[in-house]
């Protein structure tokens, strides 16, 4: 028998439903006056519970902009799929029970998860949760879940989950379902609604000794290979952040056979392996030196990055104050205006406009003032940074190509001559028949003096390469990364200066605009008698020239000439 809501048109859900299931995250009732306010005056992204049970949903859409979503019941719909709600990162709270779901999935980026309800669903296996590790409650009861043992397996890593309901499932039936749970789930405090009793707990856990065992030695290789790789990630992360990728495993390189392919031929000398140990030695005593080194005065760069942003922004704190001021000053002044206007005669009123205009003016030539001095002052602590940096910088690249580079290609130049110096006593000792042991291909190889040296040559001369590659690779990407740091904090400099002056004008725009249509308004508000006083005011207002307004400006000292206002536009 069908679904009584499967026989029902499908709802969408669109602004409308989702306003109508606006609730609460806390289970409360609330006044209907309250509710009605949260329904109609809640903004989309401040909303932080929906309750869309019962509504005959079919397909989970048209959730975009929720972003503040902690709450969310799809219970009791017929939905099929779990589906676009990703971008729901804040979701702490899902319901989705009594729907039509066969499989988990589309809840990876949902890491603030704490309580997931599945229940009563078309579910046959538990997948696609592992991001979920803030899990404290899962419910997943009347499903189609057979094995009990792959669900208890899955779940044992959620060291969170404290509540599991698996009832109604075949598995369930199983004799030692219970058992099982209590003994594996370490962590567990409620299974199928009921407080875990601590005595069967502990019955069960010697129930299954010996599995728990061997489980147990697995995980703590497990456990030891992930923290070792996350070791190597770190210490991967912290070499790349100090430009120093590849240093590390520079010999590894050179040593490649897919690099140097002459390595294979060179393993037949008797010596080869053994002076390959003594030069491993050395160069990781001389790469781990360097590294460290390299590591600590890092530090001092952090610091220069940490001092220039620091410097930056209580440089521009004070200007934005010093702005904030002028312009709530005007702001006051305007206001206070507004409020006497009623009580003025008309001549007056239109002379405290124009001069809230001029006012108006003088903020504008301020605040571009203030931006310019910004400006200068943005261009002086980059600088000082990129000179600074700068030498940090060079201090690096020196200390790679003197400290370290020239210092492996000496150590590489040793051994290459090492090497040639023991293949000629090893041919000589062969041709003389003093070598003991000596295997078929060893003796093919050695038996040809020329091809011998040759292979030596062209390891030498790979190694070489392989060193030259590696210098310039660190060098040209320390200059790139200076050079984008500095390029980055002047375009920032310049984008901050464009928008600023652009929300100067704006701001002054506005202004005069308002002062403009309270002039007008105020002229067409008086009686018709006292035209002609407005019409000599206008004169009066109109007989000063715009040189002469430029002069009474440059006089005040506050004209800002037009090309600081297109400064860096």
């Amino acid at each position: 028998m069908a679904h009584p809501l499967e026989l029902a048109e499908p709802s969408v859900i669109d602004e409308e439903l989702i306003r109508n299931c606006i609730t609460t995250v806390e289970e409360m009732s609330i006044p209907e006056d309250k509710k009605k306010e949260l329904k109609t005056e809640t903004e989309l992204h401040d909303i932080k519970a929906l309750s869309f049970s019962f509504q005959n949903i079919l397909k989970i859409d048209n959730l975009d902009g929720l972003f503040s979503l902690v709450k969310l019941q799809l219970d009791n719909n017929i939905i099929e799929k779990i589906e676009n709600i990703g971008h729901l990162t804040n979701l702490e709270w899902l319901d989705l029970s009594f729907n039509n779901i066969q499989h988990i999935e589309g809840l990876e980026t949902l890491v603030k998860l704490t309580d997931l309800s599945l229940f009563n669903n078309q579910i046959d296996k538990l997948q696609n949760l592992d991001a979920l590790t803030a899990l404290n409650c899962l419910s997943i009861g009347h499903n189609h879940i057979n094995d009990v043992g792959q669900a208890i397996s899955y779940l044992r890593p959620f060291r969170n989950l404290k509540m599991l309901n698996m009832q109604g499932n075949p598995c369930s039936r199983d004799p030692e379902y219970l058992a099982r749970i209590m003994a594996h789930l370490r962590d567990i405090v409620y299974v199928d609604y009921r407080l875990v009793d601590s005595e069967k707990v502990n019955q069960a856990k010697e129930q299954y000794q010996d599995e728990l065992f061997d489980l147990t030695e697995e995980e703590t290789k497990k456990d030891e290979e992930a923290n070792k790789a996350r070791e190597q990630a770190d210490r991967l992360e912290q070499l790349r952040e100090a430009n120093l990728e590849g240093i590390d495993t520079l010999l590894n390189d050179m040593l490649n056979e897919e690099a140097d392919a002459e390595q294979k031929k060179l393993e037949k000398l008797s010596f080869w392996l053994e002076l390959i140990d003594e030069i491993q030695l050395e160069f990781r005593q001389l790469s781990t030196e360097f590294i460290d080194n390299t590591l600590n005065s890092n530090g001092s760069k952090m610091t220069e990055k940490t001092r220039f942003e620091m410097s930056m922004k209580e440089s521009r704190a004070k200007i934005d104050a010093d702005s904030i001021a002028l312009v709530r000053k005007f702001e006051s002044k305007k206001k206070k205006l507004l409020r006497q206007l009623e009580d003025m005669r008309e001549d007056e009123a239109i002379k405290q406009l124009k001069e809230l205009q001029d006012a108006n003016e003088e903020l504008h030539d301020d605040l571009l003032e203030l931006e310019l001095r910004q400006m200068e002052g943005d261009d002086q602590i980059i600088s000082e940074f990129e000179r600074r940096f700068g030498d940090l910088v060079n201090v690096f690249i020196e200390a790679a190509q003197n400290s370290f580079f020239a210092k492996v290609r000496d150590m590489e130049n040793l051994f290459y001559q090492k090497a040639l110096q023991m293949a000629q006593e090893e041919l000589e000792h062969f041709v003389a028949g003093q070598l003991e042991e000596v295997s078929e291909e060893a003796a093919i190889f050695l038996s040809d003096k020329d091809i011998v040296l040759a292979s030596l040559n062209a390891s030498h001369d790979v190694h070489l390469s392989i060193i030259d590659t590696c210098e310039d690779s660190i060098v040209s990407r320390e200059k790139k990364n200076y050079q984008s740091l500095v390029n980055e904090a002047k375009e920032e400099s310049a984008r901050r200066d464009r928008r600023r002056i652009t929300e100067i004008g704006t701001v002054f725009s506005k202004n005069q605009k308002e002062i403009e249509e309270l002039i007008i308004n105020e002229q067409a508000a008086r009686p018709p008698a006292r035209a002609s006083a407005r019409a000599r005011e206008s004169e009066r207002a109109s007989e000063t020239s715009p040189r002469e307004r430029e002069r009474e400006q440059e006089r005040r000292g506050r004209r800002i000439p037009e090309e600081r206002a297109a400064y860096r536009s």
